[in-house]
């Protein structure tokens, strides 16, 4: 039985009534049909729309742009100064040991605790899509500073070093040779190295003028035996005295260092 077609059969003899009524169908199911349309475009657009964010939590806000500027905003003021954070900011705790690792890794790279703070001071955040925070780097000029910063002390401790090894180098070869031509029996020590047995070190010195009224000596070492004798290379004589001067000083500095590092007894 279907009561909704009861009138139509009743009215078979209204020929114009059926039209209108079949014509009123009509326009309703094509309302029907357009509202499924709408319909399945909403839910389309609705599905787009429910974008979630990179970690699957939910749909991604302006109010959550402003947080994430704004949790920044604190942090950063936090590493300038070290004072607290707000409501929407890290923890205090946080912020400390930021600051603490901060530091420890600025003076690991050679600047100053001056020149991290400008760094910091010239420091903001830009929020971009999302809750994706981008921290613009400082100048070109302020760059080449940290870095000339960074590698101004590792030149300064290379150039030091540098130059004590020459000083020393010239201390031991000027004394050894000083020490040689004063004292030439204070190179006899090494015949067994630079001579053959059964031969030994010996000596010659001979004066010489190289200007009116002033002179010099000059000594010359020779390897000596009864079945003969042959020149040694005064450069081998005064390089293996360099050595022994070497040794001898490097004696002195560590006795000297050890009665200064002693603890002096109170009277």
């Amino acid at each position: 039985m279907t009561p909704s077609w009861d009138y139509l059969l009743m009215n078979d003899d209204d020929p114009e009534q059926r039209i209108a009524e079949l014509e009123r169908q009509l326009a309703n199911e094509r309302r029907i049909a357009e509202l499924e349309r709408e319909l399945a475009e909403a839910k389309a657009a609705a599905g787009q729309h429910r974008v979630q964010s990179v970690d699957g939590s939910r749909a991604h806000t302006p109010v959550d742009d402003e947080r994430a500027r704004q949790f920044a905003d604190e942090l950063l003021e936090g590493m300038r100064t070290g004072a607290s954070p707000g409501l929407e900011g890290p923890r205090a705790e946080e912020v400390t040991r930021l600051r603490d690792a901060l530091r420890r890794a600025a003076a690991d790279a050679g600047m100053s605790q001056e020149q991290l703070d400008g760094a910091l001071q010239h420091a903001n955040v830009t929020v971009r899509h999302g809750s994706s925070l981008v921290y613009h780097s400082p100048d070109p000029q302020d760059f080449g500073q940290f870095r000339t910063a960074r590698f101004r002390p590792t030149l300064h401790r290379l150039g030091g070093m540098v130059g004590a090894f020459i000083g020393v180098l010239g201390m031991c070869v000027g004394g050894a040779a000083a020490l040689t031509a004063v004292f030439p029996s204070s190179a006899l020590w090494m015949s067994p190295i630079v001579c053959s047995s059964p031969h030994e070190l010996a000596y010659n010195t001979s004066q010489y003028s190289y200007k009116p009224g002033q002179s010099g000596t000059s000594v010359a070492f020779q390897c000596v035996s009864d079945a003969g004798s042959y020149d040694v290379n005064s450069f081998l004589v005064d390089g293996i005295q360099s050595l022994l001067f070497a040794v001898l000083v490097g004696i002195g500095v560590v006795v000297y260092r050890a009665i200064r590092g002693r603890p002096r007894m109170s009277l």
